[in-house]
Protein backbone atom coordinates (compact mmCIF):
# COMPACT_ATOMS: atom_id res chain seq x y z
CA UNK A 1 0.00 0.00 0.00
CA UNK A 2 2.76 2.43 0.79
CA UNK A 3 4.04 2.06 -2.88
CA UNK A 4 0.10 2.82 -3.77
CA UNK A 5 0.53 5.95 -1.97
CA UNK A 6 3.58 7.28 -3.19
CA UNK A 7 2.57 7.02 -6.73
CA UNK A 8 -0.75 8.81 -6.37
CA UNK A 9 1.31 11.24 -4.40
CA UNK A 10 3.71 11.89 -7.48
CA UNK A 11 0.69 11.05 -10.19
CA UNK A 12 -1.07 14.21 -8.22
CA UNK A 13 2.30 16.18 -7.87
CA UNK A 14 1.60 16.53 -3.84
CA UNK A 15 5.01 17.85 -2.75
CA UNK A 16 7.66 18.16 -5.25
CA UNK A 17 10.29 20.10 -4.14
CA UNK A 18 8.35 21.18 -0.59
CA UNK A 19 10.57 21.27 2.18
CA UNK A 20 8.27 21.00 4.88
CA UNK A 21 4.56 19.04 5.19
CA UNK A 22 2.01 20.24 7.68
CA UNK A 23 -0.14 16.92 8.40
CA UNK A 24 -2.86 16.79 10.69
CA UNK A 25 -2.80 14.10 13.39
CA UNK A 26 -5.84 13.17 15.15
CA UNK A 27 -4.90 9.71 17.06
CA UNK A 28 -7.57 8.04 14.78
CA UNK A 29 -6.19 5.03 12.11
CA UNK A 30 -6.65 7.61 9.34
CA UNK A 31 -3.99 9.71 10.54
CA UNK A 32 -1.94 7.63 12.10
CA UNK A 33 -1.46 5.50 9.10
CA UNK A 34 -0.81 9.37 7.24
CA UNK A 35 2.01 9.71 9.62
CA UNK A 36 3.58 6.20 9.52
CA UNK A 37 3.40 6.81 5.32
CA UNK A 38 4.38 10.92 5.64
CA UNK A 39 7.19 9.96 7.77
CA UNK A 40 8.89 7.08 5.72
CA UNK A 41 8.26 9.27 2.64
CA UNK A 42 10.31 12.50 4.42
CA UNK A 43 12.92 9.88 4.37
CA UNK A 44 13.30 9.30 0.94
CA UNK A 45 12.05 12.50 -0.30
CA UNK A 46 14.31 15.15 2.21
CA UNK A 47 11.07 16.93 3.74
CA UNK A 48 10.84 18.06 7.18
CA UNK A 49 7.63 16.53 8.72
CA UNK A 50 5.58 18.42 11.04
CA UNK A 51 2.12 16.66 13.21
CA UNK A 52 -0.58 19.52 14.26
CA UNK A 53 -3.24 17.74 17.03
CA UNK A 54 -6.18 19.99 17.31
CA UNK A 55 -8.28 19.36 20.86
CA UNK A 56 -11.70 20.40 20.35
CA UNK A 57 -12.90 21.10 24.05
CA UNK A 58 -15.29 18.86 24.07
CA UNK A 59 -15.05 14.89 24.60
CA UNK A 60 -13.78 15.24 28.14
CA UNK A 61 -11.25 12.79 29.04
CA UNK A 62 -11.11 11.01 25.34
CA UNK A 63 -10.34 14.11 24.16
CA UNK A 64 -7.34 14.30 26.34
CA UNK A 65 -6.62 10.49 25.78
CA UNK A 66 -5.81 11.38 22.25
CA UNK A 67 -3.92 14.44 22.52
CA UNK A 68 -1.39 12.46 25.46
CA UNK A 69 -1.46 9.45 22.45
CA UNK A 70 -0.56 11.82 19.50
CA UNK A 71 2.58 13.09 22.20
CA UNK A 72 3.99 9.89 22.51
CA UNK A 73 3.43 8.88 19.00
CA UNK A 74 5.35 11.69 17.67
CA UNK A 75 8.16 11.49 20.12
CA UNK A 76 8.26 7.71 19.34
CA UNK A 77 8.42 8.48 15.19
CA UNK A 78 10.41 11.72 15.85
CA UNK A 79 8.41 13.75 14.17
CA UNK A 80 7.50 17.74 15.33
CA UNK A 81 4.55 18.08 17.40
CA UNK A 82 2.12 21.40 17.38
CA UNK A 83 -0.75 21.72 19.46
CA UNK A 84 -3.74 23.40 19.79
CA UNK A 85 -6.44 23.94 21.54
CA UNK A 86 -10.15 25.58 21.09
CA UNK A 87 -13.24 25.71 22.60
CA UNK A 88 -15.49 24.47 19.99
CA UNK A 89 -18.69 25.43 21.22
CA UNK A 90 -18.59 28.12 22.04
CA UNK A 91 -16.65 29.13 18.93
CA UNK A 92 -19.75 27.83 16.85
CA UNK A 93 -22.36 29.74 19.11
CA UNK A 94 -20.61 33.22 18.65
CA UNK A 95 -20.74 32.81 14.95
CA UNK A 96 -23.83 30.95 14.46
CA UNK A 97 -21.86 27.56 12.94
CA UNK A 98 -22.59 23.73 14.10
CA UNK A 99 -20.21 21.97 16.15
CA UNK A 100 -18.91 19.91 13.59
CA UNK A 101 -18.37 23.40 10.77
CA UNK A 102 -16.73 24.98 13.62
CA UNK A 103 -14.63 22.06 14.30
CA UNK A 104 -13.74 21.93 10.47
CA UNK A 105 -12.83 25.55 10.29
CA UNK A 106 -10.50 25.77 13.35
CA UNK A 107 -8.81 22.48 12.14
CA UNK A 108 -8.10 24.03 8.80
CA UNK A 109 -7.17 27.37 10.95
CA UNK A 110 -4.66 25.50 12.88
CA UNK A 111 -3.24 23.71 9.83
CA UNK A 112 -2.97 27.35 8.10
CA UNK A 113 -1.11 28.82 11.05
CA UNK A 114 1.54 26.43 11.28
CA UNK A 115 2.24 25.87 7.36
CA UNK A 116 2.60 29.99 7.32
CA UNK A 117 4.90 29.83 9.84
CA UNK A 118 7.08 27.25 8.21
CA UNK A 119 6.72 29.41 4.86
CA UNK A 120 7.13 26.30 2.53
CA UNK A 121 4.98 23.56 3.35
CA UNK A 122 1.83 21.92 1.93
CA UNK A 123 -0.56 20.33 4.70
CA UNK A 124 -1.64 17.00 4.07
CA UNK A 125 -4.75 15.31 5.69
CA UNK A 126 -6.26 11.86 5.70
CA UNK A 127 -9.11 11.72 3.61
CA UNK A 128 -9.51 8.49 1.86
CA UNK A 129 -11.43 6.46 -0.79
CA UNK A 130 -14.38 5.66 1.80
CA UNK A 131 -14.69 9.60 3.10
CA UNK A 132 -14.82 10.49 -1.46
CA UNK A 133 -17.13 8.19 -1.25
CA UNK A 134 -19.25 9.63 1.54
CA UNK A 135 -19.32 13.04 0.19
CA UNK A 136 -20.26 12.13 -3.44
CA UNK A 137 -23.84 10.44 -2.69
CA UNK A 138 -23.88 13.48 0.55
CA UNK A 139 -23.78 16.15 -2.39
CA UNK A 140 -26.11 14.21 -4.78
CA UNK A 141 -28.60 14.09 -2.33
CA UNK A 142 -28.05 18.27 -1.62
CA UNK A 143 -29.06 18.03 -5.64
CA UNK A 144 -25.27 19.24 -6.58
CA UNK A 145 -23.48 19.65 -10.10
CA UNK A 146 -20.84 18.04 -11.62
CA UNK A 147 -18.96 20.17 -9.23
CA UNK A 148 -20.27 18.38 -5.93
CA UNK A 149 -19.87 15.12 -7.70
CA UNK A 150 -16.26 15.62 -8.00
CA UNK A 151 -16.31 15.03 -3.80
CA UNK A 152 -12.97 15.55 -2.35
CA UNK A 153 -10.30 16.41 -4.64
CA UNK A 154 -6.88 15.21 -4.40
CA UNK A 155 -4.99 18.51 -4.26
CA UNK A 156 -6.49 21.93 -3.27
CA UNK A 157 -4.55 24.95 -3.07
CA UNK A 158 -1.97 23.78 -0.91
CA UNK A 159 -3.86 20.60 0.71
CA UNK A 160 -3.10 16.85 -0.38
CA UNK A 161 -4.80 13.90 0.18
CA UNK A 162 -2.24 10.93 -0.21
CA UNK A 163 -4.56 8.71 1.37
CA UNK A 164 -7.47 9.31 -1.03
CA UNK A 165 -6.37 6.33 -3.53
CA UNK A 166 -7.02 3.96 -0.10
CA UNK A 167 -10.24 2.57 1.06
CA UNK A 168 -10.76 2.61 4.82
CA UNK A 169 -10.20 -1.10 4.59
CA UNK A 170 -6.63 -0.76 3.36
CA UNK A 171 -6.10 1.46 5.89
CA UNK A 172 -6.73 -0.43 8.74
CA UNK A 173 -4.72 -3.46 7.14
CA UNK A 174 -1.65 -1.48 7.04
CA UNK A 175 -2.24 -0.36 10.85
CA UNK A 176 -2.41 -4.00 11.85
CA UNK A 177 0.70 -4.98 9.48
CA UNK A 178 2.70 -2.36 10.88
CA UNK A 179 1.69 -2.91 14.76
CA UNK A 180 0.34 0.60 15.42
CA UNK A 181 -1.99 1.80 17.64
CA UNK A 182 -4.89 4.23 17.20
CA UNK A 183 -7.49 6.00 19.67
CA UNK A 184 -10.82 5.42 18.46
CA UNK A 185 -13.68 8.52 18.39
CA UNK A 186 -16.78 7.59 19.90
CA UNK A 187 -18.85 10.46 17.66
CA UNK A 188 -17.90 8.44 14.67
CA UNK A 189 -20.20 5.44 15.99
CA UNK A 190 -23.58 7.33 16.19
CA UNK A 191 -26.06 8.43 13.39
CA UNK A 192 -26.96 11.90 14.68
CA UNK A 193 -24.54 13.64 11.39
CA UNK A 194 -25.65 13.02 7.89
CA UNK A 195 -22.23 11.65 7.02
CA UNK A 196 -22.21 9.14 9.84
CA UNK A 197 -25.67 7.85 8.44
CA UNK A 198 -24.20 7.79 5.11
CA UNK A 199 -20.76 5.95 6.29
CA UNK A 200 -22.68 2.84 8.59
CA UNK A 201 -26.06 2.70 6.62
CA UNK A 202 -26.02 3.56 3.10
CA UNK A 203 -22.42 2.60 1.97
CA UNK A 204 -22.76 -0.81 3.90
CA UNK A 205 -26.22 -1.39 2.44
CA UNK A 206 -25.14 -0.50 -1.43
CA UNK A 207 -21.74 -3.02 -1.05
CA UNK A 208 -24.12 -5.70 0.38
CA UNK A 209 -27.16 -5.59 -1.75
CA UNK A 210 -25.65 -3.82 -4.89
CA UNK A 211 -22.11 -3.89 -5.73
CA UNK A 212 -18.83 -5.14 -3.24
CA UNK A 213 -16.86 -2.35 -5.28
CA UNK A 214 -19.45 0.32 -4.43
CA UNK A 215 -16.84 2.84 -2.72
CA UNK A 216 -14.09 2.31 -5.72
CA UNK A 217 -16.69 2.59 -8.62
CA UNK A 218 -17.73 6.06 -6.80
CA UNK A 219 -14.35 6.95 -6.48
CA UNK A 220 -14.12 6.18 -10.12
CA UNK A 221 -17.35 8.49 -11.26
CA UNK A 222 -15.78 11.45 -9.07
CA UNK A 223 -12.93 11.24 -10.84
CA UNK A 224 -14.39 11.27 -14.36
CA UNK A 225 -16.34 14.20 -12.92
CA UNK A 226 -13.43 16.22 -12.03
CA UNK A 227 -11.96 15.26 -15.14
CA UNK A 228 -15.43 17.22 -16.93
CA UNK A 229 -15.33 20.00 -14.67
CA UNK A 230 -12.07 21.17 -15.13
CA UNK A 231 -12.71 20.98 -19.18
CA UNK A 232 -16.25 22.48 -19.04
CA UNK A 233 -14.84 25.14 -16.30
CA UNK A 234 -11.82 25.96 -18.82
CA UNK A 235 -14.19 26.80 -21.80
CA UNK A 236 -16.66 28.20 -19.43
CA UNK A 237 -13.57 30.54 -18.96
CA UNK A 238 -13.52 31.15 -22.30
CA UNK A 239 -16.87 31.95 -22.74
CA UNK A 240 -17.38 34.23 -20.42
CA UNK A 241 -14.20 36.88 -20.95
CA UNK A 242 -16.09 37.13 -24.45
CA UNK A 243 -18.89 37.76 -22.96
CA UNK A 244 -19.04 39.49 -19.59
CA UNK A 245 -17.88 42.76 -18.82
CA UNK A 246 -17.41 45.02 -15.43
CA UNK A 247 -19.83 47.75 -15.66
CA UNK A 248 -21.97 50.27 -13.72
CA UNK A 249 -21.18 48.20 -10.56
CA UNK A 250 -21.89 44.96 -12.16
CA UNK A 251 -21.36 42.59 -14.56
CA UNK A 252 -23.31 42.75 -18.05
CA UNK A 253 -23.68 39.50 -20.19
CA UNK A 254 -23.93 40.54 -23.38
CA UNK A 255 -25.31 37.32 -25.84
CA UNK A 256 -26.08 35.02 -22.80
CA UNK A 257 -29.21 34.21 -24.67
CA UNK A 258 -26.95 33.14 -27.70
CA UNK A 259 -24.75 30.17 -25.90
CA UNK A 260 -26.11 26.69 -24.44
CA UNK A 261 -28.44 26.42 -21.81
CA UNK A 262 -26.09 24.53 -19.34
CA UNK A 263 -22.76 26.24 -20.36
CA UNK A 264 -25.29 29.63 -19.87
CA UNK A 265 -25.97 28.23 -16.10
CA UNK A 266 -22.06 27.96 -15.42
CA UNK A 267 -21.12 31.47 -16.88
CA UNK A 268 -23.65 32.79 -14.39
CA UNK A 269 -22.45 31.12 -11.84
CA UNK A 270 -18.97 32.35 -12.90
CA UNK A 271 -20.55 36.53 -12.50
CA UNK A 272 -22.28 35.41 -9.59
CA UNK A 273 -19.22 34.26 -8.01
CA UNK A 274 -17.30 37.45 -9.13
CA UNK A 275 -19.60 39.54 -7.53
CA UNK A 276 -19.94 38.21 -4.00
CA UNK A 277 -16.97 35.66 -3.66
CA UNK A 278 -19.20 32.46 -3.34
CA UNK A 279 -22.22 30.68 -4.23
CA UNK A 280 -22.71 29.15 -1.15
CA UNK A 281 -27.38 29.05 -1.30
CA UNK A 282 -27.08 29.29 -5.30
CA UNK A 283 -29.58 26.72 -5.91
CA UNK A 284 -30.53 25.60 -9.44
CA UNK A 285 -33.76 27.39 -8.96
CA UNK A 286 -32.13 30.89 -8.70
CA UNK A 287 -30.35 30.36 -11.47
CA UNK A 288 -33.66 28.99 -13.75
CA UNK A 289 -35.11 32.29 -12.35
CA UNK A 290 -32.12 34.65 -13.74
CA UNK A 291 -32.48 32.52 -17.29
CA UNK A 292 -36.41 32.92 -17.64
CA UNK A 293 -35.55 37.01 -17.70
CA UNK A 294 -33.78 36.12 -21.22
CA UNK A 295 -37.28 36.07 -23.15
CA UNK A 296 -38.69 38.75 -21.36
CA UNK A 297 -39.13 42.66 -22.00
CA UNK A 298 -35.93 44.98 -20.97
CA UNK A 299 -36.78 45.80 -17.65
CA UNK A 300 -37.53 42.54 -16.04
CA UNK A 301 -35.38 41.82 -12.87
CA UNK A 302 -35.51 39.09 -10.19
CA UNK A 303 -33.66 39.11 -6.64
CA UNK A 304 -31.19 36.57 -6.31
CA UNK A 305 -29.89 36.32 -2.66
CA UNK A 306 -28.80 38.51 0.10
CA UNK A 307 -29.27 42.28 -1.67
CA UNK A 308 -27.98 40.68 -5.18
CA UNK A 309 -30.53 40.76 -8.70
CA UNK A 310 -30.48 39.79 -12.09
CA UNK A 311 -31.85 42.66 -14.60
CA UNK A 312 -32.96 42.22 -18.21
CA UNK A 313 -30.94 45.02 -20.53
CA UNK A 314 -32.02 45.60 -24.05
CA UNK A 315 -28.00 45.35 -24.20
CA UNK A 316 -27.94 42.17 -21.88
CA UNK A 317 -28.29 40.43 -18.25
CA UNK A 318 -26.99 42.51 -15.73
CA UNK A 319 -26.10 41.35 -12.23
CA UNK A 320 -25.48 44.10 -9.39
CA UNK A 321 -26.13 44.60 -5.59
CA UNK A 322 -29.69 45.80 -5.62
CA UNK A 323 -29.62 49.23 -4.38
CA UNK A 324 -33.50 49.62 -3.77
CA UNK A 325 -35.65 52.18 -5.18
CA UNK A 326 -33.84 54.96 -6.54
CA UNK A 327 -34.76 58.01 -4.66
CA UNK A 328 -35.95 60.33 -7.44
CA UNK A 329 -33.64 63.59 -8.10
CA UNK A 330 -35.12 67.12 -8.17
CA UNK A 331 -33.78 70.77 -8.90
CA UNK A 332 -35.94 73.95 -9.49
CA UNK A 333 -34.67 75.08 -12.76
CA UNK A 334 -35.11 79.32 -13.22
CA UNK A 335 -32.91 80.59 -16.15
CA UNK A 336 -30.73 81.84 -16.42
CA UNK A 337 -28.73 79.72 -14.06
CA UNK A 338 -26.01 77.04 -13.74
CA UNK A 339 -26.72 73.43 -11.78
CA UNK A 340 -24.48 71.00 -11.37
CA UNK A 341 -26.85 67.70 -11.20
CA UNK A 342 -26.13 65.00 -9.13
CA UNK A 343 -24.88 62.58 -11.19
CA UNK A 344 -21.08 64.51 -11.22
CA UNK A 345 -21.10 64.46 -14.92
CA UNK A 346 -20.83 68.09 -15.11
CA UNK A 347 -22.47 71.46 -14.64
CA UNK A 348 -25.89 72.75 -16.86
CA UNK A 349 -25.78 75.96 -18.05
CA UNK A 350 -29.06 77.88 -18.71
CA UNK A 351 -29.47 81.57 -20.77
CA UNK A 352 -32.01 83.03 -22.39
CA UNK A 353 -31.79 84.56 -25.87
CA UNK A 354 -33.38 86.36 -28.30
CA UNK A 355 -34.38 84.85 -31.09
CA UNK A 356 -33.90 85.66 -34.92
CA UNK A 357 -34.43 83.17 -38.36
CA UNK A 358 -30.96 83.51 -39.49
CA UNK A 359 -29.60 82.24 -36.34
CA UNK A 360 -28.44 78.33 -36.79
CA UNK A 361 -30.35 75.93 -34.05
CA UNK A 362 -27.90 73.88 -32.43
CA UNK A 363 -27.18 69.97 -33.25
CA UNK A 364 -24.64 69.09 -30.99
CA UNK A 365 -25.54 66.03 -28.58
CA UNK A 366 -24.67 68.57 -25.46
CA UNK A 367 -26.35 72.08 -26.40
CA UNK A 368 -30.73 72.26 -26.46
CA UNK A 369 -32.58 75.15 -28.08
CA UNK A 370 -36.10 75.21 -27.02
CA UNK A 371 -38.51 78.04 -27.35
CA UNK A 372 -38.79 79.55 -23.80
CA UNK A 373 -42.17 81.10 -24.82
CA UNK A 374 -43.96 77.84 -24.97
CA UNK A 375 -43.13 76.63 -21.60
CA UNK A 376 -45.59 77.82 -19.36
CA UNK A 377 -45.38 75.75 -16.08
CA UNK A 378 -42.03 75.62 -13.81
CA UNK A 379 -38.78 74.00 -15.45
CA UNK A 380 -36.88 71.00 -13.29
CA UNK A 381 -34.01 68.90 -13.81
CA UNK A 382 -35.03 65.52 -12.14
CA UNK A 383 -34.88 61.27 -13.00
CA UNK A 384 -37.53 59.76 -14.68
CA UNK A 385 -40.93 59.12 -12.58
CA UNK A 386 -44.19 57.19 -13.17
CA UNK A 387 -46.53 59.58 -15.97
CA UNK A 388 -43.66 60.65 -18.15
CA UNK A 389 -43.91 61.30 -21.73
CA UNK A 390 -42.78 63.16 -24.97
CA UNK A 391 -44.04 64.59 -28.02
CA UNK A 392 -42.56 62.85 -30.90
CA UNK A 393 -43.82 64.77 -33.43
CA UNK A 394 -45.07 67.69 -35.10
CA UNK A 395 -48.93 66.23 -34.85
CA UNK A 396 -48.95 65.61 -30.70
CA UNK A 397 -48.38 62.41 -30.67
CA UNK A 398 -47.08 61.13 -27.48
CA UNK A 399 -44.71 58.20 -26.00
CA UNK A 400 -44.31 57.45 -22.51
CA UNK A 401 -40.40 57.86 -21.34
CA UNK A 402 -40.54 54.09 -20.84
CA UNK A 403 -41.74 53.25 -23.86
CA UNK A 404 -39.07 55.91 -25.27
CA UNK A 405 -35.90 54.10 -23.60
CA UNK A 406 -37.17 50.88 -24.83
CA UNK A 407 -37.04 52.09 -28.31
CA UNK A 408 -33.63 53.71 -28.08
CA UNK A 409 -32.08 50.65 -26.33
CA UNK A 410 -31.21 52.44 -22.99
CA UNK A 411 -30.28 49.64 -20.28
CA UNK A 412 -32.51 49.76 -17.16
CA UNK A 413 -29.69 50.03 -14.98
CA UNK A 414 -29.25 53.37 -16.16
CA UNK A 415 -32.46 54.97 -16.89
CA UNK A 416 -33.29 56.08 -13.56
CA UNK A 417 -29.88 58.19 -13.24
CA UNK A 418 -30.58 59.73 -16.59
CA UNK A 419 -31.58 64.00 -15.99
CA UNK A 420 -34.39 64.85 -17.49
CA UNK A 421 -35.69 68.79 -18.06
CA UNK A 422 -39.21 68.45 -17.76
CA UNK A 423 -41.99 70.82 -17.55
CA UNK A 424 -44.53 68.66 -15.18
CA UNK A 425 -44.82 64.89 -16.81
CA UNK A 426 -43.58 66.99 -19.99
CA UNK A 427 -39.86 65.82 -20.97
CA UNK A 428 -38.73 68.58 -23.12
CA UNK A 429 -35.11 66.71 -23.26
CA UNK A 430 -33.64 63.31 -22.00
CA UNK A 431 -30.10 64.09 -21.39
CA UNK A 432 -28.11 63.04 -24.46
CA UNK A 433 -31.08 62.04 -26.31
CA UNK A 434 -34.28 63.35 -27.73
CA UNK A 435 -36.03 66.57 -27.18
CA UNK A 436 -39.51 66.90 -27.36
CA UNK A 437 -41.37 68.29 -30.59
CA UNK A 438 -43.53 70.85 -28.83
CA UNK A 439 -40.78 72.70 -27.66
CA UNK A 440 -38.77 73.20 -30.81
CA UNK A 441 -37.96 76.60 -32.62
CA UNK A 442 -40.36 77.64 -35.20
CA UNK A 443 -40.63 80.63 -37.60
CA UNK A 444 -42.57 82.46 -34.99
CA UNK A 445 -40.13 82.37 -32.05
CA UNK A 446 -38.52 84.67 -30.12
CA UNK A 447 -36.83 83.85 -26.39
CA UNK A 448 -35.16 80.98 -26.67
CA UNK A 449 -33.37 78.40 -23.84
CA UNK A 450 -30.16 77.56 -24.63
CA UNK A 451 -29.15 74.48 -22.36
CA UNK A 452 -25.70 73.28 -22.47
CA UNK A 453 -24.69 70.35 -20.07
CA UNK A 454 -21.43 68.92 -19.43
CA UNK A 455 -19.50 71.70 -20.85
CA UNK A 456 -18.55 69.04 -24.02
CA UNK A 457 -20.50 68.36 -27.13
CA UNK A 458 -17.94 65.27 -27.99
CA UNK A 459 -21.44 62.83 -27.19
CA UNK A 460 -19.71 61.93 -23.89
CA UNK A 461 -21.27 63.31 -20.78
Amino acid sequence: MYNKIVSYAEQHNMIGGTGNVVMGLSGGADSVCLLSVLRRMSEEKGFVLHAVHVHHGIRGEEADRDRDFCRKLCEKFNVLLTEYEYDVPLYAGEHGMSSEEAGRFLRYKAFDETADRLGDAVIAVAHHMNDLAETVIFNMCRGSGIRGIRGILPVRGRIIRPLLCCTRDEIEEYIKEQGLDYCKDSTNDGTDYARNRIRHKVIPFLSENINSATVENIASLADNAAKAEEYLEKNAKVLYSSIASDTDGGILLSGLENQDEYMAGRILRMAIENLTGSLKDISESHIKAIMGLLDGQSGRKTDIKNGLMAVKNVDGLFLSPDIGDVENKFVKVEPPCEITPWNGAGDFTFEIIKWNAEQKISNEVYTKCFDYDKIKGGLCLRTRKIGDYIIMDGMGHRKSLKQYFIDAKIPARQRDTIPLLAEGDHVLWVTGGRISEEYKITQETVNVLRVKYGGTDNGES
